[in-house]
């Protein structure tokens, strides 16, 4: 039995922090990853009641250098998707850490530890903090993530490969910012922001599939192959400031990297009818964009093994 990383179950934590990076020395990586998991052990321990998580996960070009070909076969290096303003840029990057909790200081705490177990050995480029709003609504004001799988059997089942695989216990991870231009959303009316997102704001309920706007988020979204759903595990949370950049931290994992880029074609206008998700036109653009592989606690432990 394979362990997935602990950021990848819990759906109810109210602080996140997100830091994506490059490794400048590889050798080092292993080292830094034992001593970040022996830093959240003993805060974990230290701190019970924060529930607090980590996700260490890799990008393409260093999980290649691992040559490990039968494990996560599908990774590859986010390519940008779409045109013009409702477009997605590629801001690939070595490294991912994502740490959720409930208390921001325990995640704060974590982050700093992790930190100081990379040390020179990687350079960040970019640390996003979190939050989760009242009700679990977004900046926009709607419910988010009311479609992610519940129960920890259908979490595992969807985000996290099976048992039966060489990277059992691992997870394909999607990273992207989008920020919101919220000035412009509240220009349009309570008709079309529903519209846009095709369920009702006040009591989040989802319209029928005869009722949606066909380039409404969920009609671009909800999807299926052969009658089977396209499930993703949403982590997401709102990010910024008041004053200044503030939208979405969208991160899902997944046990099939397929799923998370079919749902991203088809937001982007590269799917067969090109039709581009109403939120991009309405609310917010993508100023993010990159894949990583969350390898099991095990593999982990033993990255370079």
């Amino acid at each position: 039995m394979s362990t997935p990383q602990t950021a990848i179950t819990p759906d109810t934590c109210t602080s996140a922090i997100f830091i994506e990076a490059d490794i400048l020395t590889k050798p080092s990586v292993q080292a830094a990853c034992n001593r970040a998991l022996s830093a959240l052990a003993r805060l974990q321990q230290a701190h019970p009641e924060d529930n607090l998580c980590l996700t260490i996960a890799f990008g393409a070009d260093f999980w290649s250098s691992l040559n490990r070909s039968n494990e996560a076969a599908e990774l590859k290096n986010f390519r940008p998707l779409g045109q013009g303003s409702t477009a997605a840029p590629s801001t690939q990057h070595d490294l991912l850490i994502h740490i959720q909790s409930n208390n921001q200081g325990s995640s704060f705490d974590l982050a700093q530890n992790v930190l100081d177990a990379f040390g020179s050995s990687i350079t960040v480029a970019n640390e996003t903090h979190a939050f989760r709003c009242h009700e679990s609504r977004g900046l926009d004001g709607f419910v988010d993530g009311t479609e992610n799988p519940k129960g920890e059997e259908d979490i595992h089942r969807i985000g996290i490969i099976g048992n039966d695989r060489p990277d059992a216990g691992g997870s394909y991870v999607l990273m992207q910012r989008y920020r919101h231009d919220l000035k412009k959303w509240n220009t349009y009316s309570l008709k079309e922001q529903e519209e846009a997102v095709a369920r009702s704001k006040a009591d989040d309920i989802e319209f029928e599939k005869a009722d949606r706007h066909p380039r409404s988020h969920i009609a671009r979204t909800n999807l299926k192959e052969n009658g089977v759903g396209l499930k993703i595990v949403r982590r997401s949370l709102p990010y910024g400031t008041a004053s200044g950049e503030h939208g979405l931290a969208f991160i899902a994992y997944c046990a099939s990297l397929h799923n998370i880029e079919v749902q991203l074609l088809s937001m982007f206008g590269e799917s067969e009818d090109k039709q581009t998700d109403l939120l991009l036109e309405r609310l917010t653009t993508a100023v993010s964009g990159a894949y990583y592989f969350a390898p099991s606690l095990e593999r982990l432990n033993q990255l370079q093994a």
